[in-house]
């Protein structure tokens, strides 16, 4: 019986050793931080990035695709570890469908019971364009779009006063050193969906090649395309019979 004893008492005392004790314990988790926030809707996750600011306490979802619709989507999210999130002022709760045009706040709580309130934003990405002008500058190839085989021999684009949305484009109308033409050109506000936009020539451009005197006239003077670096010019046009058209093609694009 006392060999019985001995053993129960043994055993108690391995099990006791076994509990840490309170110095031993690990410290709670205190950090209520978003490290992600994912966006959802009928076809799944949307592609996305997250631009968090810690300080603020902003997670801006950028979305990619540009067709969604904010009013109807759901987010999930992924947090430091253990922590417990609360939704604030009617915003819906993570993984449920609700509109989200408009910020909402959810409260982050870690184990420790330290808490942060977050802004969730929802925007449309905008890929960065840089500046459209310099597409476009030192040499270039400028081709003409009636006759190809009088295509400037030498041309040249040089940004304006340093403004991303102005171009100076100086070239050789139809390869004749002697009718130097300048086309001052300025870029209209790009479309994120096709990359593309609007030119705009600034002033009439005047000038005289093989005894005809000629002019590009301001205005409207075609588009660009930012994906593929080319200027399709359609500049207005008179001096010179084309073919009974009153536009004059031109294609700029890149060495």
């Amino acid at each position: 019986m006392k060999k019985i004893n001995y053993t129960v008492l043994g055993v108690l005392l391995l099990a006791v050793s076994c509990v840490p004790s309170f110095d031993e314990v690990s410290v709670l988790p205190d950090d209520p931080g978003v490290l992600e926030i994912l966006v959802g809707n009928a076809n799944g996750k949307l592609a996305q990035e997250n631009a968090i600011d810690n300080e603020q306490k902003i997670d801006t979802v950028w979305v990619k695709d540009r067709s969604a619709d904010f009013s109807n989507v759901y987010l999930q999210g992924n947090f430091a570890p253990g922590c417990v999130v609360e939704p604030l002022d009617g915003a819906p709760k993570l993984g449920t469908y609700g509109d989200f045009s408009i910020p909402k706040k959810y409260r982050v709580t870690a184990p420790s019971g330290n808490s942060a309130d977050w802004t969730i934003i929802l925007d449309i990405y905008t890929p960065p364009v840089g500046c459209l002008a310099d597409r476009w500058t030192g040499a270039v190839t400028c081709t003409d779009g009636i006759w190809a085989s009088y295509s400037p021999a030498s041309c040249v684009g040089v940004k304006t006063d340093n403004d991303c949305s102005k171009l100076k484009l100086s070239f050789d109308f139809w390869a004749d050193a002697s009718a130097p033409v300048v086309l001052e050109l300025e870029f209209g506000e790009i479309d994120f969906d096709t990359f593309t936009g609007d030119i705009s020539l600034i002033n009439d451009v005047n000038f005289t090649s093989y005894g005809a005197d000629m002019t590009f006239h301001a205005g409207p003077a075609g588009t660009y395309n930012a994906s593929s670096n080319v200027l399709n010019l359609n500049l207005k046009f008179s001096g010179y019979d084309i073919g009974g058209g009153e536009y004059y093609p031109f294609t700029v694009s890149q060495n």
